[in-house]
């Protein structure tokens, strides 16, 4: 019954493999139709580019991005069934080299067919991926397909500006625009007829401009006073000139906003605005938003009325100049725009849109001319030095567009000054907000930093670099958020810009290589938080356990380092990890490279395992004294490569690592810091060996840092040319302190002796001298030299005897 029920469970467990091999079978061949459709459909997409038959731009945009996203879908299935079918091929080990026994038949046969289905699952892989890489191909040949007709567009001559042919045709068409504005209001007249009246509808638009009136002025006048007025009592420090400037932008957006939307809801609920109209209405609003917002940046940047809150170095008559210039070019190009899109409206008005159009440009060239002229006097009065050079270049710059929009316009490229005014335009608002928000962001994170009191601020040199890396990293967002925009302004189409950019971020590949800048971000986002993290937890760690417990300093320092050391390869491997970058391969790499390695980084690498040794083994450890061939000092830091040792003199020795392991090192506080100080002594020969040694021991006995046991000792070392000299030998509770005690008790022992009448001896020395011969004794210098030494006369000088120090 039993061997039944066996059989039953291996047919069941067989037809369930098999069933399931089919059904994985019958995904992977629907898996297979999906990507040949995919490519025959990217194929007929090519093709109808190449032949230029493309209909709708749109619509063809729409389908290839469709053929993108699609193929992006299948991409993850694809790679799982890979890595299970290479999971797989792994738990069977390595195939058999040459040589040695053959597989079992079953078991090779399982290899050969899970290395098909690799093979099958990679190819797959290469088609999604050749399908993704194609439409992005399509798409930016389409791309600059659209932005080389943009380009001739702007770049082709019409007539000129000064055509009287173009003026006439521009004033009948003004004339005709005229009627067909006051047609379409006569229209919306009659419709309103039976729903109200035409009366009610204008009441109700009557009154949605009495709420946005009211929003400009009661609201607006009491947020200013409610918000400005407070901040402008205080004292103008810089993180308040941002946020005073930054109310002043917001007291004058946010009513234009709220009253804007309320005046163009009321006339689309009315039905004033068809869809005619609709477009009309957006670019007058647009242009009240824009008016307002560059408004409240002159205001609170510039601040012509209040100087002490000026962000800018320029001076009260030159910030009400540029505000003023400012202003009246946002009003000529928002003013402009509402004309064209009436125009647009009417449906034949090309050429009064496009003397508008001429027209506007011109005064916009004229006004950045006349805003870019050079200063009054020699220098901007407050600018840093470092810009001073800056501005004249921009200036002159300026004043160069200027002429060349305004040129251009009288010349027939009028699509070209148009293009250049209305991008000088909206870069200039895009700068000015991108100026506010860097100006802003900076301030609330140094603000934060400060109230977090980080310990940044205590040293400058700390400060100023912990500043200019927040700075450099709000900047790079800046223009990072920036840049579609900016491509947007150069001539891109929205769409265009925006599958640049999730090129970029999603993925995009480099041979065989997928690089993502979204992947890259946040592997540097995950290496900052985990070593953000690991500094916290070493702070704590130092502050908190290890602070309470009876651990050596240097102990906890090789804790705190080894801890540090564990998070920093845990950040590195994690980063490389969300990065996309396969750890094993890694782990190839560097086994393929480690005889290079070893020659080529030997001593890096000998320093490095020497310093692990060095926090592992801890013959030495932050805090300790020790001495070695290269000097003698406090260690002061042990880290990867070399140790730092501060000696008594303040200067830093950086000793390799290697050095420390493999030479002899002193150390005089390796297992505690008791140590043995010795003092010699030379008493003169009169004085009593006894009392010498018992009042030296009561000198070592009377000091307080000398300990009892292992007890001070007196040593009778020899007896001297000229002194009996002897040697005070005790031990310290801290031998760094062995300096002052050795003085101190110098002291203790110079006024002892006195007091005991023991008598410190110096050395004497007996001089010889001999004088100079004559004539005389030179004659009988042959006899005299015959004689002993003992004879000759001995002369001695006045004072013989002469004290001399050792």
């Amino acid at each position: 019954m039993k061997s039944w029920r066996r059989v039953l469970a291996v047919i069941v467990a067989l037809a369930a493999s098999v069933a399931l091999a089919f059904a994985q079978d019958a995904r992977d061949r629907a898996r297979d139709k999906e990507i040949a459709a995919a490519a025959q459909s990217l194929r007929t997409l090519s093709t109808k580019l190449e032949d230029g038959a493309i209909d709708d731009p749109e619509t063809f945009s729409h389908e290839i991005r469709k053929a993108i996203e699609d193929s992006r879908a299948l991409l993850p299935t694809v790679e799982a069934a890979l890595r299970r079918a290479e999971e797989s091929l792994a738990l069977l080990g390595s195939a058999p080299k040459e040589g040695e026994p053959a597989e079992a038949p079953l078991l090779a046969a399982d290899r050969k067919t899970l290395t098909d289905r690799v093979a099958y699952f990679q190819r797959q892989r290469s088609r999604v991926l050749a399908n993704i890489d194609e439409g992005a191909r399509i798409l930016a040949a389409q791309s600059q397909q659209r932005l080389e007709a943009r380009w001739s567009r702007i770049l082709r001559r019409d007539a000129s500006l000064a055509s009287p042919g173009l003026w006439s045709r521009a004033a009948s068409e003004a004339a005709a625009l005229r009627g067909e504005v006051r047609g379409y209001f006569e229209r919306w007249r009659k419709g309103r007829e039976g729903r109200g009246g035409a009366l009610l509808g204008a009441a109700a638009i009557a009154a949605a401009f009495a709420f946005s009136f009211l929003m400009f002025g009661p609201v607006r006048n009491w947020s200013r006073y409610a918000f400005s007025a407070r901040l402008e009592k205080l004292e103008p420090t810089p993180a308040r000139r941002v946020a005073l400037a930054g109310v002043r932008m917001l007291t004058r957006v946010i009513p234009g906003v709220i009253g804007g939307f309320a005046v163009v809801e009321t006339a689309r609920a009315v039905g004033l605005l068809a869809d005619d109209g609709i477009g009309v209405a957006r670019a007058l609003w647009g242009a009240l938003i824009a008016f307002l917002l560059i408004d409240g940046f002159s205001v609170g940047i510039l601040s012509p009325a209040a100087p002490n809150w000026r962000l800018t170095g320029l001076d009260a008559a030159r910030a009400r100049t540029a505000s003023r210039l400012i202003l009246t070019i946002v009003t000529t190009v928002g003013l402009k725009a509402v004309f064209v899109s009436v125009t647009q409206a009417a449906g034949d008005a090309t050429s009064a849109a496009r003397l508008a159009t001429g027209i506007s440009a011109m005064i916009v060239g004229a006004l950045l001319f006349m805003l870019c002229l050079p200063p009054a006097k020699a220098s901007e009065p407050s600018a840093p030095d470092a810009n001073r050079s800056v501005w004249p270049g921009l200036r002159f710059i300026g004043r160069i567009l200027g002429v060349v929009i305004g040129a251009s316009a009288v010349a027939g490229h009028v699509n070209l000054a148009d293009f250049a005014a209305t991008r000088i335009y909206y870069m200039a608002m895009i700068a000015a907000m991108l100026w506010f928000l860097r100006a802003a962001l900076r301030e609330a994170i140094g603000f934060a930093d400060r109230r977090l009191k980080s310990g940044r601020s205590g040293a400058g040199s700390a400060a100023g670099d912990f500043n200019f890396w927040i700075g450099l990293g709000v900047d790079a967002v800046l223009v990072l958020a920036a840049a579609p925009a900016l491509l947007i302004l150069a001539g891109f189409d929205a769409a265009a810009a925006r599958d640049l950019f999730m090129r970029a971020f999603v993925g995009f590949r480099v041979g065989g290589v997928v690089i993502s800048l979204t992947d890259i971000l946040l592997a540097i986002c995950a290496f900052v938080a985990i070593l953000g993290a690991t500094r916290l937890l070493q702070a704590g760690l130092q502050r908190g356990p290890l602070a309470h417990s009876r651990m050596d300093l240097g102990v906890q320092n090789s804790l705190v380092t080894l801890f540090g050391y564990a998070g920093l390869i845990f950040a590195a491997a994690t980063a490389l990890s969300v990065a996309g970058f396969d750890l094993s391969n890694l782990a190839l790499i560097a086994g393929a490279l480690s005889v290079g390695i070893g020659f080529g980084l030997q001593s890096v690498v000998n320093n490095f395992v020497s310093g692990l040794i060095l926090l592992f083994e801890r013959p030495i450890k932050v805090g300790d004294w020790i001495v070695t061939s290269s000097g003698e000092g406090i260690v002061k830091k042990i880290s990867v490569r070399s140790t730092e040792l501060e000696t008594f003199e303040r200067s830093s020795i950086i000793i390799p690592n290697s050095e420390l392991v493999a030479q002899t090192v002193t150390n005089w506080t390796h297992k505690n810091n008791m140590g043995r100080i010795r003092i010699p002594v030379g008493v003169a020969y009169g004085a009593d060996p006894e009392r010498v040694r018992d009042v030296l021991l009561k000198c070592a006995g009377d000091h307080p840092l000398i300990v009892r046991y292992p007890e001070p000792f007196v040593s009778w070392n020899d007896f001297g040319a000229s002194s009996l000299d002897f040697e005070l030998r005790c031990f310290l509770s801290d031998i760094g302190k062995g300096l002052q005690v050795r003085t101190e008790l110098r002291y203790a022992i110079f006024t002892a002796f006195k007091e005991n009448g023991i008598e410190f001896p110096f050395p004497q020395r007996d001089i010889h001298v001999r004088s100079w011969p004559t004539e005389r004794t030179a004659a009988s210098a042959p006899a005299r030299s015959a004689a002993p030494a003992a004879a000759l006369p001995r002369l001695e000088p006045e004072n013989p005897d002469v004290a001399e120090d050792d």
